[in-house]
């Protein structure tokens, strides 16, 4: 069994650790949890060093779970025009 590691970026570009899996298919968009922080890949980056530790490396945000987003979802009536 492979085990793949990712370097995991904020958009600031400053490490915030690395992520490591049996599983190849990850994808922009995707979730996963790092020191019990779920975080959400925003762009994925290949590995270019010559002496490279990591399969790619992430860029990831904080991910915002469905039922929070679910309760962000408010409908506005626009104001009225007069």
């Amino acid at each position: 069994m492979a085990l793949f590691r990712f370097m995991v970026i904020d958009e600031d570009g400053q490490r915030v650790g690395r992520f490591e899996t049996d599983d190849l298919s990850w994808r922009t968009g995707d979730t996963f949890t790092l020191d019990e922080q779920m975080l959400q890949i925003v762009e994925i980056l290949p590995e270019v060093s010559t002496m490279a530790a990591y399969n790619a490396v992430w860029v990831a945000t904080p991910a915002i779970a469905e039922d929070e987003q679910a309760a962000d979802a408010v409908w506005r009536v626009p104001d009225a025009v007069g």
